[in-house]
């Protein structure tokens, strides 16, 4: 039974990792990182962030007396709104996890804006008596033991422990 969750997401992945404990391993290998699940945000990629950035000239220039207008594509409310519903995917996860009964507490990183947005999603996993801690750092990129290292550092989850 895995007791720790760790999430790392951004805006356009989110991982699940599990930290188990083995006590058959070496000191070594007694806690690590394995990941369970990835969540992935189509709308959020390269591409699809592509398709609503059409670049248009900012600002009319106005003749004469007229005072130049703005226009506005409303980009900033769009992508807001695809974060938010990504951010309901992850806590539903989240939920899933905890009501399988496979945690006691979670680790959350992400990136500031996304961390707050997770934070409002994952309030019923909290309510839940999960324990949640968080840190604002955009960390999916590193693998398992480079992660467990990071939140080691930053006291979240006990360190490598290195026999030499």
């Amino acid at each position: 039974m895995d007791d720790c969750w760790v999430i790392v997401a951004d805006g356009a992945q989110a991982r699940f990792m599990a930290l188990e404990r083995g006590a058959a391993q070496p000191a070594r290998a007694a806690v690590h990182l394995v990941e369970n699940a990835r969540l992935s945000n189509p709308e959020h990629t390269a591409k699809g962030r592509r398709a609503t950035r059409k670049i248009k000239s900012g600002r009319d220039t106005g003749r004469g007396s007229v005072a130049p207008h703005g226009y506005t594509d409303h980009r900033e409310p769009h992508e807001a709104e695809v974060l938010r519903r990504f951010a309901l995917r992850i806590a539903e996860q989240a939920a899933a996890l905890v009501t399988a009964g496979k945690t006691s507490s979670v680790v959350l990183v992400a990136d500031p804006r996304m961390l707050g947005l997770l934070r409002a999603a994952l309030e019923p996993v909290a309510k839940a008596g999960v324990t949640l801690r968080e840190l604002a750092r955009d960390y999916t990129w590193c693998s398992a033991p480079q992660l467990q290292r990071h939140l080691a550092a930053n006291g979240l989850l006990p360190g490598i422990v290195d026999t030499v």
